[in-house]
């Protein structure tokens, strides 16, 4: 059996034993240094966290893009609830009229009516799933998105800090909380998601506005 993962993981400890981290609870950031800290300074003298860990649902759940989605998903899901259950009523008050309406029918117009009938709640299950696989799409497009932006964002702050691996928090069995990036990878996505709307707003023409060509001298 190989030795070389239990000198491994015993350097890693020793590394959170020697004081590299922060006390539970405190994220690193680039000024947060204390006096143990300041022993275990990389090349240049930059304080260094080779180990970090986000937790993936509440940097979802907490930052403005993640919300935003969620928000948005909730509201459709709703609207088509809705929509879903004021559809549904019509066709069961339909199916009853046509119920009441058999004793006055004869066998062929019954049936025709029934299979019309029939058909047509088919058709609305069909494009009232495809609503739903519509809204399930807007958000596996959101998500794709902003998973896009936080793998980015933690490749940033991994390279700040000098880690060289981040795991997802409930990949960890046992932690000390200083690692926990997750407060400064939200506020680096709100911080893109306030600077984008920013510039959309730069971009955009107010309501109303014509352009007004240079005076002439």
């Amino acid at each position: 059996m190989s030795l070389l993962r239990p000198i491994c993981m015993a350097g890693l400890f020793s590394l959170c034993a020697t004081g590299l981290f922060a006390q539970e609870g405190t994220a690193p950031t680039a000024g947060s240094v204390t006096a143990a800290q300041s022993e275990q300074r990389g090349a240049g003298g930059r304080l260094v966290f080779p180990v970090l860990v986000f937790d993936r649902a509440r940097v979802l759940d907490q930052s403005e893009i993640g919300a935003a989605l969620e928000a948005q998903v909730a509201d459709a899901r709703a609207a088509l609830l809705a929509e879903n259950e004021k559809i549904y009523a019509d066709l069961e008050t339909e199916e009853q009229e046509i119920s009441d309406a058999k004793p006055t029918m004869d066998t062929a117009t019954f049936q025709a009516r029934a299979q019309a009938f029939d058909e047509k709640v088919t058709a609305v299950r069909q494009s009232q799933d495809e609503k739903a696989l519509e809204i399930q799409k807007l958000y596996d497009d959101g998500l794709a998105e902003i998973e896009q932006q936080m793998n980015t964002v933690l490749a940033e702050i991994a390279r700040d800090l000098g880690a060289v691996v981040v795991f997802e928090r409930n990949q960890v069995y046992l932690m000390n909380g200083a690692i926990d990036i997750s407060r400064i990878a939200i506020e680096k996505l709100d911080e893109q998601s306030s600077e984008a709307a920013a510039s959309d707003q730069t971009r955009e023409p107010e309501e109303g506005a014509t352009a007004v060509p240079p005076a002439q001298e």
